[in-house]
């Protein structure tokens, strides 16, 4: 998996990592010098022993910094979400009325 990575990060790709994948991200310094989340700060750090990012940790469903979108494993929907305005998939304004409508529903009561 590292060599995958390296090479989107040396050819400008972007990378994405939800749940457990921000641990491989957090363990092989991927994250230490951009924004990012995870499922918790003390979670992040106790699967990841040589992680180095806490003062770029940020409590945050989802967070896209510096071709990296990380989100914790509750934020199936805000980590879709950033991908798409990172990927400029439709205007911002459809991807949150999109947002909205599938974190709310039909019905808001």
């Amino acid at each position: 998996m590292k060599p995958i990575v390296d090479y989107a990060f040396e050819n400008n790709i972007p990378v994405s990592a939800i749940c457990g994948a921000t641990f491989f991200m957090g363990e092989n310094g991927y994250l230490d010098n951009r924004k990012h989340s995870s499922n918790t700060l003390e979670f992040l750090k106790s699967m990841a022993h040589n992680y180095k990012g806490e003062k770029n940790y940020i409590e945050k469903q989802a967070v896209s910094d510096d071709n990296v979108i990380t989100a914790n494993g509750t934020a199936t929907l805000e980590f879709a979400k950033e991908i798409m305005l990172y990927l400029n998939a439709k205007p911002a304004n459809k991807i949150n009325e999109w947002y909205k409508f599938h974190k709310v529903g039909f019905y808001q009561k």
